[in-house]
Order: structure tokens, then C-alpha cells, then sequence
């Protein structure tokens, strides 16, 4: 089985924001990415729970899977966004099937 070495972003947003952030994903060169619902956690501001939150505060979680390059435009572009907004990214290495989809 062939493996090809990607990076997997996880970046966690407000609703409101979100097709904001699915712009840069695909002006970085993103292929796809998948976006759930953020049901519950904790954070400096301590725990909580989606219903807690007005519509406007709801998070979402983005996955993409994508090459060095495209994680670095991403970042870049994400930088700048979470200077002004709320939200965390991170990014890890993954092997994937189908390397060339990414």
C-alpha cells in the first residue's frame, strides 16, 4: 500500500466566520475539507458546552488534509484572521492513502 506524507490542519472558528475561513482555504490551494460541529470543550475561559452560546458564538471544526505549501499559505493567511477574530489551528503529519487527491 502506497503512503503518501500530508499535513492535517484542524482549525476551530465562530459559525459566523466560517465561510471567511473556507475563502482562504480555497484561495491557499485547499482541494476540501470537511467542517463539523463543536459540541463541547474547554479553554482559558473555562468549560463549555455549544447550547451555551448565543448562534453567533457556535464554533465549528474544519479538517483538511494538504501538502507543506498549502498548510504554510494557510497559516499564514490564518495569522492575520486570528489577530482581529477567535480561533485555533493546528497542524500534524499524517500518512494518506490516494496522496495525489490532497
Amino acid at each position: 500500500m502506497q503512503l503518501s506524507k500530508r499535513k492535517k490542519l484542524e482549525i476551530i472558528v465562530e459559525a459566523p466566520v466560517l465561510r471567511r475561513v473556507e475563502t482562504f482555504l480555497a484561495e491557499a490551494g485547499v482541494r476540501g475539507w470537511t467542517v463539523l460541529p463543536s459540541l463541547a470543550g474547554a479553554g482559558d475561559s473555562g468549560e463549555w458546552r455549544s447550547g451555551d452560546f448565543t448562534p453567533g458564538q457556535e464554533k465549528r471544526l474544519i479538517f483538511a488534509l494538504v501538502t507543506t505549501e498549502v498548510a504554510e499559505r494557510v497559516l499564514d493567511r490564518l495569522a492575520d484572521f486570528f489577530a482581529d477574530y477567535p480561533g485555533v489551528a493546528a497542524v500534524s503529519d499524517v500518512e494518506v492513502m490516494r496522496g495525489e487527491k490532497f
